[in-house]
């Protein structure tokens, strides 16, 4: 990957992206080596790093300020592998946000500082940004699956809660009781004794005593 890396800076800078973004953007290898590191005492990347760093590698990634930014198609998440259901969307919100329409799908890194302040600005630079790198493509809305849309965070974490107010920037359309990526984000894996958990963070000790709080939710910032 990181040998790629000097050939995939350059399709950046065909795009007219700023050396700043650019190794911004690139950081995100070595955020996720260093948390492979952490988590399994060696050099290397997961399974599911190298399938998202595939983003990086057509330059359909870009880091603005506190937040990620992927160019893409908008696509709804109704049901698992197996046919079960997922998310439940109205056709009212389809219609009104086609499937394949181009939308930004916003992701949030590890230990990223959900300061209101820094997630205006990063909302406001990705507007200017992708008008200027992508003037012939007109963005719909700025999508996000996340925990950290799910409305049960309001009963564990304070009103003040940076998490809250980030949720707060986005109109949910659809949340789901799973709860797989909350368990990852918080604990760092899922373990099987109830005692095992980390209970460092008051998010932790909440979660841990009532995990049906906890889900996957989908939010969206219309554009237009």
């Amino acid at each position: 990957m990181v040998w790629k890396l000097s050939e995939i800076r350059r399709r950046y800078e065909d795009c007219g992206v700023s050396a700043e973004i650019i190794q911004d953007t690139f950081s995100d290898v070595a955020l996720r080596q260093r948390l492979f590191f952490q988590n399994n005492g060696k050099v290397g990347l997961s399974r599911a790093d190298c399938v998202w760093l595939r983003h990086l590698a057509n330059a359909q990634i870009f880091k603005l300020g506190v937040l990620q930014y992927q160019v893409w198609k908008m696509f709804y998440l109704e049901t698992y592998e197996d046919g079960r259901p997922f998310f439940a969307i109205s056709e009212t919100q389809k219609a009104r946000l086609p499937a394949g329409t181009p939308v930004l799908n916003v992701h949030i890194q590890k230990g990223a500082d959900l300061r209101q302040e820094n997630v205006t600005a990063s909302l406001r630079m990705a507007g200017a940004f992708f008008a200027r790198v992508f003037p012939e493509t007109r963005f719909r809305a700025m999508v996000c699956y996340s925990w950290l849309l799910h409305s049960g965070l309001k009963a564990l974490l304070p009103t003040s809660s940076r998490i809250l107010r980030f949720a707060e920037n986005f109109e949910i359309i659809s949340e789901s009781a799973d709860s797989t990526q909350a368990v990852e984000r918080i604990f760092g894996k899922r373990y099987r004794r109830k005692a095992d958990h980390p209970q460092q963070t008051c998010l932790q000790r909440e979660a841990l005593q009532h995990p049906s709080r906890l889900g996957y939710a989908l939010g969206v910032i219309y554009l237009d």
